[in-house]
Formats: structure tokens, C-alpha cells, sequence
């Protein structure tokens, strides 16, 4: 019979729960992969079991580690309170083994994302039809992005804080998915569920992201508008030379004038798609700041 030892210590002022099963091994029905905190404990009794000492057990799950030589992205800090129809730049950045996103087949499905999850809501949970903006309610708007070789830059408008973060997951879950299954498919992988874990079939990437995303919020109108044309021109600074699409710039007031644009932006898509995979903003603010600067939409 199994021997079963029950103890109870006093650590840090709280009550700690100690199971010690004598056993040579840990049946794999003790197992249980509920979560990272579940997995932990079983981790820390399987230790102990194996004669290692209280102090030097590891208590937590802890901060998965990073890769070698991975920089910091965004520190892990609490994130700004945002209030009703705000303005943010959300910045994505890519991990190195993830492709090139600007070539036609990966720009597509980056596309794909952006039409799906352009604006989430209670109501609209995912776009399906060009008319589900009309019902869409307070939630998360996706007004422009640009996407670089290793990294997105987004414009978002929010109603709170918890709609940027599921807006954000949303987009970055649909487009990381999209990503592997393309790469499988490209590496002539199998994608049915049947054929074993996807992590060991050919040409899957695995993450995608860095890590979370980078955030910074705009309070003012300068800021909004340094933003836009901070994306829109941002591709030209990158590689001197870019994949160019004639669009027309105009202020109120001022005389239209043409300037290419990247295209792989949406101020370029407003010009060559006929449902551009963005929201409309509905804050007056960011209403006002693309009436007049160059990029209005309109």
C-alpha cells in the first residue's frame, strides 16, 4: 500500500498544504495539466520526492524564460487606464523566424486578420459581413496600420482598456494561426488535428510575437497626427525604396496633391480595395485630426 504523509507548515505568514507521496515514481493520473499554477505544484512535490531541499525549490510557475538573446519589447508594467473613444498606437513586433511579412501571399492573410477583427464588439464579435460595422457597439476599432518586414504598426480607437487588450489578442491569435497553417501547408505538412501535435510537423513556426504588445497612448492632436505620419512614411526610412501606390492627399483648404504611399498600408487600401480592412473611427477627436492632416480618409 501506497503511503501517504500530510504536514502542515507555516510559510510566510499563510498555511501551506504539503502532500508527500512515497512512491518511485509519480502515476500519470497525479499528473494534472489543469494549468501553469497546477503544473507547478505537481513539479514541486515531484522535487521533493527526488530528495531536493524546501529552500531550493523554485515556488511559482514563474515568467516563462526568454530565448537567447531576446530583447525587451515592453517592460511588464501596468498598462494606462483608457477611457471612451481613445486613440492608440499598438506596435507588434515579430519574432526572427516568423517570414517576411511584406510579399503578397503573407501580406494577405495579415489582411485576412485585419477584416475580421478590424473592429470587435459585444455585438460583432468577428466581422463576417461589410454590414456588421452598422451594429457594432462600444468596443475596439482598428483606423489604419502599416505593416513592416518584422513588425505591425496599428492605430486603434478603444472604449476601455479591456477592449484594446481583446482586440489586440484577437487580431494577433487570428494572424499568428494563419501564419503556421500557411507555413505547414507551404512545407507540405498535414493540418488535420488527427495527425499528432503540431509543434513536430514540418514548416511549423510556433510563436509568432516577441512579445506583448508595445502601447502608447494619444492624448493630444499633435500626437495623433505625428502618428499617422509616422506610419504612412515609416516604410521609406526602413528600405529607401518601396512598393508605391499613387494616392491622393488633400487638407481643407489646401489645393489636392498626389504622393505615392507604401502599399502596404491601409491609406494605400482605401485606394485599392473596395472594402479596406479598417473601422472608421467614431471619436470626435481622431475624427478632426484626419479631416486635417494629409491622410484624411474621406
Amino acid at each position: 500500500m501506497t503511503l501517504f504523509t500530510i504536514y502542515l507548515a507555516v510559510i510566510d505568514k499563510s498555511i501551506d498544504l504539503h502532500i508527500i507521496i512515497h512512491m518511485k515514481s509519480v502515476p500519470r493520473q497525479a499528473m494534472l495539466p489543469f494549468g501553469r499554477s497546477e503544473r507547478s505544484v505537481n513539479r514541486q512535490i515531484a522535487e521533493r520526492m527526488n530528495g531536493k531541499k524546501a529552500r531550493d525549490i523554485k515556488r511559482g510557475p514563474g515568467r516563462p524564460p526568454k530565448p537567447p538573446g531576446a530583447k525587451k519589447v515592453a517592460p511588464h508594467i501596468s498598462r494606462p487606464t483608457l477611457g471612451t473613444q481613445s486613440a492608440v498606437h499598438v506596435t507588434l513586433k515579430l519574432r526572427r523566424s516568423v517570414p517576411n511579412l511584406r510579399n503578397r501571399k503573407k501580406y494577405a492573410l495579415v489582411k485576412r486578420a485585419f477584416s475580421r477583427f478590424r473592429f470587435v464588439s459585444r455585438a460583432v464579435p468577428r466581422v463576417v459581413e461589410p454590414e456588421d460595422g452598422a451594429r457594432a457597439g462600444d468596443g475596439f476599432r482598428l483606423v489604419h496600420f502599416a505593416v513592416l518586414g518584422d513588425h505591425i504598426h496599428m492605430l486603434c480607437e478603444v472604449d476601455s482598456s479591456k477592449w484594446l487588450a481583446r482586440g489586440v489578442q484577437k487580431i494577433a491569435i487570428s494572424l499568428a494561426r494563419s501564419l503556421n497553417a500557411a507555413s505547414v501547408r507551404e512545407a507540405g505538412g498535414s493540418l488535420d488535428p488527427r495527425a499528432g501535435a503540431m509543434s513536430e510537423r514540418p514548416g511549423w513556426i510556433g510563436p509568432v510575437f516577441v512579445e506583448r504588445y508595445h502601447l502608447h497612448a494619444l492624448a493630444t492632436p499633435k500626437e495623433i497626427a505625428a502618428c499617422l505620419e509616422y506610419l504612412f512614411t515609416n516604410a521609406q526610412k526602413h528600405f529607401g525604396s518601396i512598393n508605391a501606390v499613387r494616392c491622393k492627399l488633400h487638407v481643407e483648404g489646401q489645393r489636392a496633391r498626389y504622393i505615392d504611399v507604401d502599399g502596404f498600408t491601409s491609406f494605400a487600401e482605401l485606394y485599392t480595395s473596395a472594402d479596406p480592412p479598417i473601422a472608421g473611427p467614431r471619436g470626435t477627436l481622431l475624427l478632426r485630426i484626419l479631416r486635417q492632416t494629409p491622410w484624411a480618409t474621406a
